[in-house]
C-alpha cells in the first residue's frame, strides 16, 4: 500500500467540518431549521462538525508520525519501548505551533475589542465571559478540561484545548495501538461506540458536550480515529469494504441528522473518514478530484473556524446598535457573519499561522550542510 504524505479528500472535508459548524452557529440567530425542509436536520446537527474533526485528528496523526509506531519484530509482540523524548518534544513543539498562534491571537483580538466597547460604553451581553480566571485558562490552553467558564472568551477554543490534551496523550495511544495486533484496533473502535452511546443517553440523546464536558467527546472519537489508521491494513486492498464503508457512512450520515440523531452521525463520519483514507492508502485518485479552491478552504478551515465567533460579537453588537433582530434581517446578518468571519480568517491564515508554522519548522529543522542548499519544509497533513 502507498502512503500518501497529503490527503486532498480529508483535507477538503476540513472545509465540510467549519462550513457545518458555522451555519449551525448562525441558523441559531435566524431560526433557519423553520424553513429548511428536509435541510434541517443537518443545520441543527451541525455541531457535529466538531466530532468529524476529533476523529479526523487521530487519523491523520497516526498517518503522518510513523516514529511513534511499534517497532516490527518477527516475535508475536514487539518491544513495547517509548519513543525518544527528543522525538516527543519535538512532536510537541510542532503541535503547538500549528494551533496556539492563531489562538493566541483571537484572544488579543478579543481584548481589544472589549477594552474600545467599554471605551465606547459597551458592553457584551455576557461580561462574565471575559474574566481574568478564564483568560488564564484559555492562555494555557486547558479550558476544555473541566473549567466551569462556559463559553470564555473565543468559545469554540474549547475543542483546540481537547485537541492539545489529546495531543499531549498521543505518543502513547500511537505506540498502543500499534503494539497491539489489527484486530485489537478494531476492538478499541469498537468500544468507543457503545461509550458514546452511553454518553449520548446520559446527557440527554445529545454528544454536544463542551466546555467543562468536552474531554468525555474528544477521546473516545479521537481513538477511534487511531484505531481507524491501523485497521486500514486489514481492508484497504478490497474494493467491496471500501464502497461500503463509503456509502455505509454517507446513509449514517444522513439518517443520524433525520433520525438517528448524534450517535449515528458520528459513526458516519467516521465511516465516511475511513473510506476516504482506504481510498488514498490504496493510491486511488481523490474521490472529490482535483478542486483547488476546496483544498484552501480546507486549509483556511481553522482560522475560520477559529474566526466566526469574534465575526459573531462584531454582528450581533451592531445589529444591537442599529436596532435590529438577525432573525428580521437574515440575509444581511448571515452575509455580514460570512463575510467578517472570511476576511479575519485570511488574514490569520497569511498573517499568523503560516509565518508562525514556517517559523517553527526552521526552528526544528536540523541544521543544514554549509555547503548544501536550503531544501523546503515538507507539507504536513494540517488538522485542526
Amino acid at each position: 500500500m502507498s502512503q500518501p504524505r497529503e490527503i486532498s479528500d480529508l483535507t477538503i472535508c476540513r472545509a465540510f467540518f467549519a462550513a457545518w459548524v458555522f451555519v449551525y452557529h448562525v441558523g441559531l440567530y435566524l431560526n433557519a431549521p423553520a424553513w429548511l425542509g428536509p435541510l434541517a436536520g443537518l443545520v441543527r446537527h451541525g455541531y457535529m462538525g466538531v466530532d468529524g474533526f476529533f476523529i479526523l485528528s487521530g487519523l491523520i496523526l497516526m498517518h503522518s508520525h510513523p516514529e511513534f509506531r511499534a517497532p516490527k519484530m518477527h516475535a508475536p509482540l514487539p518491544e513495547f519501548r517509548f519513543p525518544p523524548l527528543a522525538a516527543v518534544l519535538r512532536f510537541y513543539a510542532k503541535r503547538l505551533g500549528r494551533i496556539y498562534p492563531v489562538h493566541l491571537a483571537t484572544l488579543l483580538i478579543l481584548a481589544g475589542l472589549a477594552a474600545a466597547g467599554l471605551a465606547a460604553g459597551l458592553s457584551p451581553r455576557a461580561p462574565q465571559r471575559f474574566g481574568l480566571g478564564a483568560l488564564l485558562e484559555n492562555l494555557l490552553l486547558v479550558q476544555g478540561w473541566g473549567g466551569d467558564h462556559f463559553g470564555a472568551w473565543n468559545y469554540p477554543s474549547w475543542s483546540i484545548s481537547t485537541e492539545w490534551a489529546g495531543y499531549l496523550l498521543f505518543p502513547f495511544f500511537a505506540l498502543l495501538i500499534t503494539y497491539w495486533p489489527a484486530i485489537v484496533a478494531m476492538q478499541f473502535a469498537v468500544i468507543t461506540f457503545p461509550i458514546l452511546g452511553f454518553l449520548y443517553f446520559f446527557f440527554g440523546h445529545s454528544l454536544n458536550l463542551a466546555f467543562s464536558l468536552g474531554l468525555l467527546r474528544f477521546f473516545p472519537e479521537f481513538i477511534a480515529g487511531i484505531a481507524a489508521w491501523r485497521m486500514a491494513a486489514m481492508v484497504a486492498d478490497s474494493p467491496s469494504w471500501r464502497g461500503l464503508f463509503l456509502w455505509g457512512g454517507l446513509l449514517l450520515l444522513l439518517a443520524g441528522a433525520v433520525v438517528l440523531g448524534d450517535l449515528g452521525i458520528v459513526a458516519g463520519l467516521w465511516s465516511l473518514l475511513f473510506a476516504l483514507y482506504l481510498r488514498a492508502d490504496t493510491g486511488l485518485p481523490p474521490l472529490f478530484g482535483r478542486r483547488p479552491l476546496l483544498h484552501f478552504l480546507g486549509e483556511l478551515s481553522y482560522c475560520f473556524y477559529m474566526s466566526f465567533a469574534i465575526a459573531e460579537l462584531v454582528t450581533v453588537q451592531l445589529f444591537r446598535h442599529l436596532g435590529w433582530q438577525p432573525a428580521q434581517e437574515t440575509l444581511l446578518f448571515a452575509a455580514g457573519m460570512t463575510a467578517l468571519t472570511f476576511g479575519l480568517a485570511l488574514l490569520l491564515r497569511f498573517l499568523v499561522e503560516q509565518p508562525c508554522r514556517r517559523a517553527v519548522n526552521r526552528w526544528l529543522s536540523p541544521a543544514a550542510a554549509p555547503d548544501a542548499p536550503d531544501a523546503p519544509a515538507p507539507s504536513t497533513p494540517s488538522l485542526f
